[in-house]
């Protein structure tokens, strides 16, 4: 059976096998590439940005945090004050002049933390048995909700939400106020009074904006542990927008405390940390689209990148087009006008490399093909001619056929029975000879035709030969040529032929093996050497010079079988010794299988 080809590929030309080629191994791997660099860099640039971002928070999370523990630790120092306590008792009442040195040591106390922290706008202590101290800048405003909040707590710290004051020196300002009940040191139970230490929000906030965020880039918050908000920066969220609760569990839940959160239809690049000092959560809310406008310019790097290189390709694609595409599309033309017998085509040579010489073989060929047209091929005819001539002079091969049937019915009517078969047998042997213009025949006729030649031949030799043919049933009808297994049986009487031995043996056995026919010739006869031998079976495998005599019979039955039944069929020596040769044929199975056979033996 042939193979059917495969036609996908083989309908495509020279140009579109190359667009193709550029396609899907420059041009496509390079956009897949560039894609693949552009994603995984812009990756590496967020998280760069991410890492940046942390860092600062968590610089500005330990600042905020100093700043609030140095508040708390005020608050602690001025309950553990001896003087603190001294100025807030009720009994014994201070002396006015004790009362004085008192006041001025909690005063230059004070002084120094305002002169000191910059962020503290005023501390306020106010004695519930009428003695106050309020150091820094004056303020008036209503503190009554949180100063209601700092007695619940009966001495613990309370942290207040940003809230409006009126200063004496600056009018209405944002402060964030610490507040806290001072209670009697040897009476833990037992208020002494109140302390409220201001610091100046704006302040605060600058710092949360500082280094972490550019101008409308997002905003920061600080959230307490009530989820309340306390601070927020200067830049606003769209709808003025902070964290609620939905964000903070999502901040929670994240083990990198990290989230997207979409806020007015745009997304946030969203984190947070703790300050433990106040249990605060400082949450800070980037724009992505900020964000990536601050990488348009390394993306724009890469997309240029990207498209020179795509340039590139496509420089590449028409230069192999115009240097090796385009000549062999006008080699390809220039041998179709040879096929179509127009000898004057011609390629330009016009540089050195391989297809220029690949051209200037073309023109020496087609050179070539034309002087042989003009002198071999008309001295061909002539030859031809010739030979017609000559063969109409020889015998018409049916005129043979009737006289020899002539000759064996007179032998016949003169009662000659052997004389008659024996005519009987060569014009047999001559009839399956004769190849009237076809080469193909089938295992049976062929088998006739060497049953006929040793027929002859025993009649020649007598008792000397001994021959047996068999036929597997169903090979009868199976395909092969003529002229294949009859030289091989006279090679093997002409020159295997051993004048020693008392009888020679040939036996002819056709038998299915393996899937395929296999044809045996076998002898008893003097062998060959193992040297020719070697030769012989060399020349079969690969064709070298033809021989000469019996040898050169083999080598053309194994080419004739091979050319026509594939390279996996021919002739072979299967074995040769002293005791004699076997010359083995191998053909394909038959198609169909019809039962019968016969075997001859003398």
């Amino acid at each position: 059976m042939k193979a059917i080809p495969d036609r996908k590929l083989g309908n495509f030309g020279l140009k579109s096998k190359a667009l193709v080629i550029f396609l899907l191994f420059v041009i496509l791997p390079t956009i897949g590439v560039g894609v693949v660099v552009q994603y995984k860099y812009n990756q590496v640039l967020r998280e760069q940005f991410i890492s940046s971002t942390r860092r600062t928070l968590d610089n500005v999370t330990s600042r905020l945090g100093e700043q609030t523990k140095m508040v708390e630790d005020i608050a602690d120092y001025l309950i553990l004050s001896p003087d603190t306590r001294a100025f807030l008792r009720s009994y014994p009442r201070l002396q006015n002049e004790q009362k004085t040195v008192v006041k001025r040591n909690i005063e230059d106390f004070l002084t120094f933390q305002l002169m000191s922290r910059g962020y503290i706008r005023s501390i306020e202590i106010s004695g519930f048995n009428g003695n106050s101290i309020e150091m820094g800048e004056p303020f008036i405003g209503d503190e009554a909700r949180w100063q209601k909040e700092a007695i619940a707590r009966k001495g613990g710290i309370l942290w207040t939400a940003g809230y409006p004051l009126t200063s004496s020196w600056n009018g209405e300002v944002n402060v964030l106020s610490l507040i806290r009940i001072l209670n009697s040191f040897s009476e833990v139970t037992k208020p002494l009074g109140m302390l409220t230490i201001r610091l100046d929000e704006a302040s605060l906030a600058a710092q949360l904006e500082k280094g972490i965020l550019e101008e409308n880039e997002g905003s920061v918050f600080l959230i307490g542990d009530q989820g309340e908000l306390i601070l927020e920066s200067a830049n606003k969220m769209p709808d003025r927008f902070v964290p609620d609760a939905d964000l903070m569990k999502k901040l929670s839940a994240s083990n990198k405390k990290l989230t997207t959160y979409k806020v007015g239809g745009e997304n946030y690049l969203t984190l947070y940390n703790q300050i433990e000092t106040t249990n605060w959560k400082m949450v800070v809310m980037i724009s992505e689209k900020k964000m990536a406008e601050q990488f348009r310019g390394v993306k724009m790097v890469m997309l240029v990148i990207l498209l020179a290189i795509l340039i590139l390709a496509l420089i590449a694609f028409f230069g192999f087009h115009y240097t090796i595409i385009r000549p062999i599309l006008r080699l390809k033309i220039e041998t179709g006008r040879v096929a179509g017998g127009d000898f004057s085509a011609r390629v330009p040579v016009n540089s050195r490399d391989e297809i220029s010489e690949l051209n200037r073989k073309f023109n020496e060929m087609v050179m070539t093909i034309q002087q042989l047209i003009e002198h071999k091929y008309k001295l061909e005819l002539r030859e031809r001619e010739s030979e017609l001539k000559l063969m109409q002079n020889q015998m018409d091969p049916h005129f043979l056929y009737n006289t020899l049937d002539m000759i064996r019915w007179t032998a016949r009517l003169e009662q000659a029975e052997q004389s008659s078969q024996l005519i009987e047998m060569l014009s047999k042997f001559f009839r399956a000879s004769v190849n009237n213009g076809n080469y193909q025949t089938t295992l049976r006729k062929e088998m006739d035709l060497v049953q006929a030649y040793l027929y002859l031949q025993k009649y020649r030799l007598g008792d000397k030969l001994f021959y047996s043919l068999y036929v597997e049933p169903g090979l009868e009808e199976a395909l092969t040529l003529k002229a294949t297994i009859q030289p091989l049986v006279e090679n093997a009487i002409k020159h295997g032929w051993d004048k020693t031995k008392p009888v020679n043996r040939i036996e002819v056995s056709a038998y299915t093996s393996d899937g395929v026919i296999r044809i045996d010739v076998a002898d008893n006869g003097k062998g060959m050497r193992p040297e020719r031998m070697q030769e012989i079976a060399a020349s079969l495998r690969r064709r070298l010079d033809r021989l000469h005599g019996h040898e050169g019979a083999l080598q053309n039955i194994h080419e004739r079988l091979s050319i026509f039944f594939g390279q996996e069929y021919g002739l072979e020596i299967h074995n040769t010794s002293a005791e004699g040769t076997v010359i083995r044929i191998t053909l394909p199975m038959p198609e169909a299988e019809i039962p019968g056979g016969e075997e001859h033996g003398q």
